[in-house]
C-alpha cells in the first residue's frame, strides 16, 4: 500500500509496491489530467507485462499531490530478450522501444540490468528542488 504524502507533497522516502488498481485509485482518477496520465500509465503497464519486462516504477509530479501534475514519468527494467523481441518485429516490444526512444509520450525510460535499475531508483528518488532532498517513487506490482 502507497502511504500518505508527507508535509511536502511527496511520498514518504522509498520504493513503494502498489498493483495497477491501487496506483489508478490513489493518483489517476481525481481530474482530468490525472486520467489522462492513468491512461498512460495502464498502456505502459500493459507493454511491461507483455514484454515480461523485470520491474516498472512510477514518478513525476503525478505521485505527487499536485491536483494537476505535469507529467507521468516510468522506468522499465527490461526483459533480457527484450532485443531479440525488437528485432523479431514483436509489435509489442516495438511499440514501447520507440516510446524509450523518443520519450514521447509522457517519459519512460530503460534499465537494462540491476545497475541501470539501481542508478534509475536514485536518480527518481530526490527532488528537483535547490535541497535535493529525497523522496518516494512507487513500483507497480507486474
Amino acid at each position: 500500500m502507497v502511504p500518505d504524502f508527507r508535509n511536502d507533497g511527496y511520498l514518504p522516502e522509498g520504493l513503494h509496491c502498489a498493483t495497477e488498481a491501487e496506483i489508478t485509485f490513489r493518483f489517476g482518477t481525481s481530474t482530468k489530467q490525472r486520467r489522462r496520465l492513468a491512461l498512460r500509465l495502464r498502456r505502459w503497464i500493459e507493454l511491461a507485462q507483455r514484454v515480461a519486462a523485470h520491474r516498472l516504477f512510477v514518478d513525476g509530479s503525478f505521485v505527487t499531490s499536485n491536483p494537476e501534475p505535469n507529467d507521468v514519468d516510468a522506468v522499465v527494467w527490461l526483459a533480457d530478450d527484450f532485443v531479440d523481441r525488437v528485432s523479431r518485429g514483436d509489435s509489442e516490444a516495438v511499440e514501447l522501444e520507440t516510446m524509450l526512444l523518443t520519450r514521447r509520450p509522457e517519459e519512460i525510460f530503460a534499465a537494462e540490468d540491476r545497475q541501470d535499475w539501481d542508478a534509475w531508483v536514485e536518480f527518481f528518488s530526490r527532488t528537483r528542488e535547490a535541497d535535493g532532498r529525497r523522496k518516494g517513487i512507487v513500483e507497480v506490482e507486474l
